[in-house]
């Protein structure tokens, strides 16, 4: 995503353009395990070093980014921002265990996951409800579940296994964030501020981050300090870490510079901090939307959640890199169900211009095809092995009565209460029926 993309569509707010950004990538994440056998995880309940790589891809490709080749293959404890999000994703139900792992994470034994464990995504209709939010009160409620929860730690441990998803954060550590969020909510946003002072790397520390793998995201040192290192290194990890990916805070020029950050400025969007108003009107707004006359659509940057979730429900996606490009299809028209009408609608909204009108006949083309589909509710099917005792059955002027329509020459649809009769028929010509349901 270019700067000049993103400041068009944010106001030039840095703070919005990742809040932004953190909703898409909360989205792609549900996405990834949703169009596959869900997000495999390892026996201590991190997700495993392939499924991450390939949720590293998506995430930089929506970013108009590639991973260098010798930097994608991290552990969770790594890369600690898709950790967030994918803990974020399962506290907010958008994730959950798959019944064979069990039927509630609150219930799964801490020391170790099962074997097989994996993540599945929730129904497309809990997004769907998540998005209906405001981003104002999506961030609210991302920011409430951090605050009070204990399933995200400072510090990450692939020696153990992550806290459990309903774990509550202690007391001390629960304080020092909320104090920190009412402080963000009563400044003045484009103020700059001093971090908290840090505690000086160990040299076991400063060996480990100068050894780590080239191209994975380790976290900041603040990160890194334990929770219980005092309420500043409370605060500098939550500056450094969460509250600067939601979007609430971004950090001093010499972070982005890959040295230590000193201050940081508190963003737009930690105006939606404050309870007693009302959440502000965060622009979320996507880039712009190409409906071409060949049933494409090309989204270009910046990528928005509600706006990917429009497309991938009425339309098939074909690549996510530097733009997204999908293709209308009949079967994504039916799977949406939205109707010719409300999907011309839709697509209108995304794109801001009409529709081609071969597309809008193609549309109205698919809803009359769907609209040939009729589905009943406990029907009686009489299926035959030989078409010939069909035959002979609608024939006879009696029997024919039973059947209310032939569907395939060995299989016909009958009456409500022509079972019985159907089989005394069968049965008087030396055939066997068996019944089923």
């Amino acid at each position: 995503m270019s700067e000049s993309d993103t400041s068009a569509t944010t106001g030039g707010d840095p703070g919005l353009a990742e809040a932004v950004r953190f909703q898409r990538d909360l989205y792609l994440i549900w996405r990834a395990a949703a169009e596959g056998a869900g997000l495999p995880l390892t026996s201590r309940g991190y997700l495993t070093r392939a499924a991450l790589r390939g949720l590293r891809a998506q995430l930089a490709a929506a970013d108009g980014l590639s991973l260098p080749a010798n930097g994608a293959d991290v552990s969770e404890t790594e890369d600690v921002r898709p950790h967030f999000l994918r803990r974020l994703s399962q506290r907010l139900g958008l994730l959950r265990l798959a019944p064979s792992a069990g039927a509630d994470e609150r219930n799964r034994p801490p020391a170790r996951a099962r074997d097989g464990a994996r993540l599945i995504a929730a129904e497309r209709e809990e997004m769907a409800r998540y998005l209906d939010h405001p981003l104002a009160e999506r961030l609210r409620i991302c920011a409430r579940l951090w605050v009070a929860g204990g399933w995200w730690p400072d510090q990450p441990d692939g020696r153990g296994s992550p806290p459990r998803v309903m774990t509550p954060a202690p007391p001390r550590l629960a304080v020092a964030r909320r104090r920190l969020l009412d402080a963000l909510a009563a400044a003045v946003p484009g103020a700059m501020y001093p971090l908290p002072p840090l505690r000086a790397e160990t040299p076991a520390q400063r060996r480990s981050r100068v050894q780590g793998r080239a191209g994975a995201q380790r976290p900041p040192a603040a990160v890194r300090v334990a929770a219980h290192g005092g309420d500043a290194a409370i605060q500098a990890a939550a500056l450094l870490g969460p509250l600067a990916w939601l979007g609430f805070v971004t950090l001093g020029q010499d972070q982005a510079g890959g040295g230590t950050a000193h201050t940081y400025q508190v963003c737009a969007p930690a105006r939606a901090l404050r309870p007693d108003e009302p959440a502000p009107d965060l622009r979320e707004a996507h880039g712009r939307i190409v409906a071409l006359p060949n049933l494409t659509l090309v989204a270009y940057a910046p990528l928005t959640a509600p706006a990917l979730l429009a497309l991938d429900t009425c339309a098939e996606r074909q690549a996510l890199e530097t733009t997204a490009r999908y293709t209308l299809t009949r079967a994504a028209f039916a799977r949406a169900g939205w109707g010719a009408d409300a999907t011309a609608k839709r697509l209108h909204a995304l794109t801001g211009a009409a529709l081609p009108q071969n597309v809008r006949a193609t549309l109205a083309d698919w809803e009359r095809h769907v609209e040939r589909l009729r589905l009943t509710r406990d029907a009686r099917v009489l299926t035959v092995e030989d078409a010939a005792v069909l035959d002979a059955l609608l024939a006879d002027r009696a029997a024919s009565a039973w059947v209310r329509r032939r569907l395939t020459p060995t299989v016909a649809l009958l009456a409500d209460d022509a079972v019985l009769g159907v089989r005394s028929w069968l049965l008087r010509r030396g055939h066997l029926p068996a019944t089923s349901g």
